[in-house]
């Protein structure tokens, strides 16, 4: 008898049917695929660091260093041999013999110490070549945009209402502050990224150091969530060794700081971060865990295309990163509520994305 009144209503009510059935269709669409409604902003150096101009640098500085060591050797060489030469002619006295080799001696002490500051040069010129310099002459170019990362499907996004670089120096007075805090939004352009649009920025480096980029999204309506959606994206770049300060926090209103070293990992790794808001960890708020899928990797489910999890009482989270390529940890929490299109207080998500880089196993392991 329970069925009769539901099928009464389907058929007395033909005009609520469709608008029924179709809402009905797209809240167990937006169940069902929970990446569906989850849009990322990406925020991706064009490498994840840069070490190549101090490698190449160290190596030019030992193959100088091996080239003067081989012609240092051949010129003792020589010098030895006319040395032997000149005592087989020496006089047969014994006499001169001895001052013979006395001389000899002093001939043969001579090039050694003559060649000693041109070692100590070699030697410096090979440590200091180790070392990062002060100044350096270094770019690199980030990509801003939207995108679903699991299927690598790019999404239109109006440019970022900030972009701030940081950079940290072990070396200052207080090294827990960064070094030095730059607004960039005037250098950022657009271009087009998985045929939509996008935005990017070229970056000039003068000082090695660890380099933080943040960007602040503006709000934007997002339909599946009946409200607005608004990204604080933050990744970072070592270089020429310099990663002090990927533990410490920017200050940011929303941020996600590292508790693992977020560079120079390989693929399984075992990655731990801390959500703070206002510079206090929250307890209990979603993280999602994603990877931009560019090899195309089917799943059984839209549950395998990102993990889910919460913050433990101190903020924390961890997970394992099992394959390499770009990953993205973020957390989500509710602002304050903006005016929607039909004029009403909408609800507003703000999320804080980290981007990182995975390698895959070194060659040979």
């Amino acid at each position: 008898m329970s069925r009769l009144p539901f099928r009464l209503f389907l058929v007395s009510r033909p005009r609520l049917l469709c608008p029924l059935l179709l809402a009905t269709a797209l809240l167990m669409l937006a169940c069902a695929s929970p990446s569906l409604a989850q849009r990322a902003t990406l925020l991706i150096p064009s490498k994840p660091s840069i070490e190549s101009s101090l490698v190449t640098s160290t190596r030019a500085a030992a193959t100088e260093a091996d080239k003067k060591a081989a012609a240092r050797e051949e010129n003792d060489g020589k010098k030895k041999e006319s040395a032997k030469t000149a005592r087989k002619e020496e006089s047969q006295d014994k006499g001169a013999r001895a001052g013979g080799k006395e001389a000899a001696g002093q001939k043969d002490a001579s090039p050694a110490a003559g060649q000693l500051p041109e070692l100590v040069d070699a030697v410096n010129a090979s440590i200091y070549a180790s070392v990062a310099p002060q100044h350096i002459r270094e770019e690199v170019d980030l990509l801003i945009g939207g995108m679903e990362p699991f299927r690598n499907h790019g999404i239109a996004m109006d440019p970022p209402r900030l972009f701030t670089i940081y950079r940290f120096d072990r070396d200052l007075a207080d090294p827990t502050q960064p070094a030095h805090r730059e607004d960039r939004l005037g250098d950022i352009e657009e271009i087009r990224y998985l045929n939509q649009k996008a935005w990017g920025a070229n970056v000039g480096l003068d000082r090695p150091g660890l380099y933080e980029f943040v960007i602040e999204t503006q709000p934007w309506w997002e339909p599946f969530q009946a409200g607005y959606a608004q990204h604080i994206v933050k990744t970072m770049l070592p270089v020429y060794g310099e990663g002090w300060g990927w533990h410490l926090p920017l200050g940011l209103s929303f941020e996600i700081v590292p508790a693992t070293r977020p560079f120079g990992l390989l693929a399984p790794a075992l990655f731990t971060g801390r959500v703070l808001v206002n510079g206090k960890p929250v307890t209990g708020l979603p993280v999602r865990i994603f990877r931009i899928n560019t090899e195309n990797v089917q799943v059984p489910t839209p549950w395998h295309e990102e993990m889910e999890l919460r913050t433990t009482e101190n903020g924390l989270f961890s997970v394992v990163l099992n394959r390499p390529g770009w990953w993205c940890c973020a957390a989500t929490q509710q602002g304050a509520p903006l005016k929607g299109p039909g004029g009403q207080p909408s609800p507003l998500y703000i999320s804080t994305l980290f981007w990182f880089y995975v390698d895959g196993q070194a060659a040979g392991n």
